[in-house]
């Protein structure tokens, strides 16, 4: 899980774990009932959001 102290190489990979996990919604959504891509469309959300807050702390301990 990536929190706001996680190091660069955890940022990385919970930023490609979000891009193969789109390119998987992408490319099976048809095959998909709306209750999965409910729920990956979730954890997309959440991985967004745990990089988009790393980034936050990441700037602010660059600006000091």
């Amino acid at each position: 899980m990536l929190s706001r102290d996680s190091s660069l190489e955890t940022a990385k990979n919970t930023a490609e774990n979000l891009y193969y996990l789109m390119e998987l919604i992408n490319t099976n959504i048809t095959d998909m009932d709306i209750e999965q891509i409910i729920s990956l469309s979730g954890l997309c959300l959440g991985l967004s959001a745990e990089i988009s807050t790393w980034i936050d702390a990441e700037f602010e301990r660059r600006e000091k």
